[in-house]
């Protein structure tokens, strides 16, 4: 049996228009939402594991502005009529990437942090035409725009985009945040670290606390940075970690998966080489396999051609 697999794409939507094998990971929308609801959520995995993946599922799921209904069809998130009813393109949401955040200096990783935020405002562009907002904040969404922070400051973006997505909406925000500690990774012992700590969680602390105007907020990374955080807007964050037997198998594939994976790939025999070569993690209680891992072999072990890919 052929499969597609694509390892290069990490986006839900490209994967499912795309016609490429994706390992059915869309029930951690339910845990997510219903089962273990908590107002700010930080996922923590390593490199490789489908973060952006996951993030992306969610943002196509629960995005207002989108119809998602074809590219989540057979999949099992739409045996939950509940989950569905209540939740696919019901809410407005605010997808922030935060992997190139960064640079030799805190002067160049916040002119870094500047051009995404000012990219995110230009999604939302259709927000200067609306008559719900307030027009001091329509002024501010096209001064962060331009970039130019010295007449608006980049780090209130998320505060600014909530308030006026819950004005225009009537509904209130979920707030996506991938690749949260990028910044602070790259910054590790050097001279600003303690700056851009500041500035992210700073940021971070407009929507983690109280705010009436979001719904959630899910952030994904490799590290937990903001522990003992001098920002009480931040304190409040529910890590997840490997250690977590709460979405425990929800980003990785598990034993049963990488089985059925090899099986469509036409190599069930591979299956001891998997393990032998990448069954090192255990989170919570449960066995993972890094899903790139598991493509690559996939790749490599077939006798023919594949144009295979994994998604979680």
């Amino acid at each position: 049996m052929k499969v597609r697999i694509n390892k290069s794409l990490d986006l839900f939507g490209e994967i499912r228009r795309g016609g490429f094998y994706y390992v059915d990971k869309t029930m951690v929308m339910k845990e997510y939402l219903v089962d273990s609801f908590s107002p700010a959520i930080l996922l923590t995995r390593p490199r490789r594991f489908g973060k952006t993946m996951t993030l992306t599922m969610l943002r196509d799921f629960l995005d207002i502005g989108q119809d998602s209904r074809e590219i989540f069809r057979g999949l099992k998130i739409m045996d939950c009529p509940d989950v569905v009813g209540n939740y696919m393109n019901q809410y407005p949401v605010i997808f922030l990437s935060l992997k190139e955040v960064f640079g030799r200096d805190f002067e160049e990783t916040f002119v870094m942090f500047r051009n995404v935020v000012s990219t995110l405002c230009k999604e939302m562009v259709f927000l200067l035409e609306s008559t719900r907002v307030n027009p001091y904040d329509r002024e501010l969404l096209e001064k962060l725009m331009g970039r130019d922070h010295r007449v608006a400051n980049p780090v209130e973006v998320l505060d600014l985009l909530s308030r006026m997505l819950c004005a225009e909406f009537g509904k209130p925000v979920f707030v996506l945040i991938d690749e949260y500690d990028v910044p602070m990774a790259k910054a590790a012992e050097t001279p600003h670290y303690d700056q851009v700590r500041d500035m992210i969680e700073h940021m971070l602390s407009y929507v983690c606390k109280t705010n009436e105007n979001v719904k959630g907020v899910l952030l994904s990374g490799c590290l937990y940075t903001l522990g003992n955080s001098t920002y009480t807007g931040v304190n409040n964050i529910a890590p997840c970690t490997v250690l977590s037997p709460v979405f425990a198998d929800s980003i990785g594939f598990t034993d049963e998966e990488v089985r059925k994976l090899l099986a469509d790939a036409g190599v069930p025999d591979r299956y001891d080489a998997v393990t032998e070569w990448y069954d090192g993690y255990l989170f919570g209680r449960e066995k993972m396999f890094c899903p790139w891992d598991g493509a690559q072999l996939c790749e490599q072990s077939s006798g023919r051609e594949l144009q295979s890919g994994h998604g979680p």
